[in-house]
């Protein structure tokens, strides 16, 4: 399955960077995630709990950033397993970060595969499923940034 789009946000390319990069906050706009642990400063794991249609799913993760190009560039690799089903997750994600009027804007561009009993859900299912998690990280992330804006470090040393 494949995903992409684009997010305006009213803040700085470094506001977004610095929140999407710190693991605990990260957490807090993912939906479902819990237990993150922290291997270094391009890898975590942590668990992810989802529903989809009928089937429940409880899945274990790792997650690393594969590529980073501060603030403007950023591609993760993501792998886990379901300890339910033993349904197996792949994704790739990639981000890209541009100054806005305003803001600035986010791409993002992820292809997930699963297989498994929650793979043979169908489609159309998880499809919408997944869709639903992206609007509601994007949703929190959103909040996060724009109630938290850093100040331009620039500005601070005039």
């Amino acid at each position: 399955m494949k995903y992409q789009g684009k997010v305006a946000f009213r803040a700085s390319p470094a506001d977004v960077w610095r929140i999407v990069l710190d693991i605990e906050q990260f957490a807090e706009c993912m939906p479902g995630v819990r237990n993150i642990v922290k291997i270094d400063d391009r890898a975590f794991e942590g668990g992810m709990s989802a529903k989809v249609g009928p089937v429940s799913g409880d899945f274990s993760f790792r997650a690393e950033i594969v590529e980073a190009e501060e603030p403007v560039r950023l591609a993760a690799r993501v792998e886990g397993q379901d300890s339910l089903t033993k349904s197996a997750m792949t994704a790739s994600i990639e981000m890209a970060l541009a100054e806005t009027d305003g803001g600035c804007e986010l791409d993002y561009a992820s292809e997930v595969t699963i297989k498994g009993r929650l793979g043979i859900v169908g489609d159309m299912i998880l499809r919408a499923t997944g869709m639903q998690v992206i609007e509601e990280f994007f949703n929190r992330l959103r909040a996060k940034v724009e109630a938290d804006p850093q100040p331009d470090p620039q500005e601070t040393r005039a």
